[in-house]
């Protein structure tokens, strides 16, 4: 059943970010560096220029900004699906979706295929190519990242609360309030709030995200016909094909295997006319030679 439907996730939490109110400080990066007891960032060319890589779970991007004279300070983390693409894609289910929130990794059970870097809209997971023994990694918001108070470390260093944490829903209030108050100066979308199915990170803006985010715009998602995908996940569209393909597999292998039936009774048919009448190909070489 997907997540989306799953009643222990109507009180889920989860994170709001005003790109207005960030001014970029990365106390939020420091923050989660502490709490996680990452290491220094390791110098390589496989580093996204988004910053994040097995040793960064967030990072502070500038956006593209829509004006010369707008340009904003955007966090970059996991955004926590509602109905998580990477968790469909796994195939040891080694990603789970708490009631909590979070979209949670068990590092003990993954085998290294990383499909779910494949499979996640927004790029979000990564590799630790620079390991012996490298695994996934990516922003957990769950009880490993909570700071005094109960909130995530992160969210606790913002100076500016930026970035809030609560209960989803509440969360929503919140951004509708700020948009409703302030019409001229945020963007009237919530950013993760439909997209894919919803994210439990979402994002107020007054310059446009869809970029920096990696968050298709409805146009966009019309242009490359997946127009679902600005309200419904990915693993929601995919989920009526898993449920056929062992239907196809079944009727294929069937059909090939009638078709084989029929030709090995053919070609035993064959076999057999010629060993009941074992001199009519000698007659014919027979008759050539004459």
């Amino acid at each position: 059943m997907s997540s989306v439907q799953n009643p222990e996730l109507s009180n889920s939490k989860g994170m709001l970010t005003d790109v207005t109110k960030c001014i970029g400080c990365e106390r939020c990066v420091e923050a989660c560096v502490r709490q996680n007891k990452l290491p220094r960032e390791f110098p390589a060319k496989f580093k996204s220029d988004d910053g994040l890589s097995g040793n960064r779970f967030t990072s502070i991007v500038k956006t593209d900004a829509a004006k010369a004279d707008l340009v904003r300070m955007v966090r970059r983390h996991c955004l926590h699906c509602i109905d998580p693409a990477c968790l469909a894609a796994c195939l040891v289910g080694a990603f789970k979706k708490t009631p909590d929130g979070a979209v949670e990794y068990d590092a003990d059970m993954c085998i290294g295929c990383r499909y779910c870097m494949l499979a996640c809209p927004f790029s979000i997971p990564r590799y630790e190519y620079n390991e012996p023994l490298p695994y996934i990694r990516k922003c957990k918001m769950n009880d490993e990242c909570r700071a005094k108070g109960g909130k995530p470390a992160c969210v606790s260093a913002c100076p500016t609360g930026a970035t809030i944490y609560g209960r989803r829903k509440d969360l929503l209030e919140v951004a509708r309030e700020r948009i409703k108050s302030n019409p001229d100066l945020y963007i009237d979308h919530i950013y993760g709030e439909k997209e894919f199915g919803g994210t439990s990170v979402m994002y107020l803006s007054d310059t446009p995200l869809n970029e920096t985010l990696k968050m298709p715009t409805k146009t966009e998602f019309d242009r490359l016909r997946v127009s679902s995908l600005a309200q419904k996940s990915i693993p929601s569209m995919v989920e009526p094909w898993v449920w056929v393909t062992p239907v196809q597999f079944v009727a294929v292998s069937s059909g090939l295997g009638v078709i084989w039936l029929y030709r090995r009774k053919k070609l035993l048919a064959n076999q057999n006319n010629q060993d009941s009448n074992p001199g009519n190909e000698n007659k014919g070489g027979d008759h050539g030679n004459r």
